[in-house]
């Protein structure tokens, strides 16, 4: 796999982890502390862990892919960024590939049903939408913890 240049702080990029062989690539996952197979989504998903730690959440409060219950099916949120034990952000993934659209904020505030989370973080690494879900509208960045 080409891992695509991402709009992400050279810092953030430089410190994630790959290796290679003549089959595939694996990213290396610092929450759950394994290798996985590098899927574009995955290489995103990465950065935004990454970005997280940096931005001063601690690595023990992010959850990846933990399950939630929406109102008639099980899922699986990508990152919840917790704190205190509550859920601070949710942030959905998607491919570079992927455009940000109608559906993928749908998704996510679906899934912010189950967690209730004050924040949403959208992005496919190319693009980066923030949600206020208290005030109810779009803002420029997460604020500062």
């Amino acid at each position: 796999m080409n891992t695509p240049k991402l709009h992400f702080q050279e810092q953030i990029t430089s410190s994630i982890r790959t290796r290679s062989d003549q089959m595939h690539v694996e990213i290396w996952d610092v929450i759950r502390k394994k290798w996985l197979v590098c899927t574009p989504e995955e290489w995103v998903r990465q950065h935004c862990i990454e970005y997280l730690i940096l931005f001063g959440y601690s690595s023990h409060h992010v959850q990846v892919e933990s399950g939630l219950t929406t109102i008639h099916k099980k899922k699986r949120s990508d990152i919840i960024a917790n704190i205190n034990g509550k859920p601070h952000v949710l942030v959905e993934c998607k491919a570079p590939s992927i455009k940000l659209n109608q559906d993928t904020f749908n998704q996510a505030f679906n899934y912010n049903t189950a967690v209730n989370a004050p924040f949403i973080w959208i992005t496919n690494g190319m693009q980066h939408l923030y949600w206020d879900c208290t005030r109810n509208c779009q803002i420029k960045g997460l604020p500062a913890l």
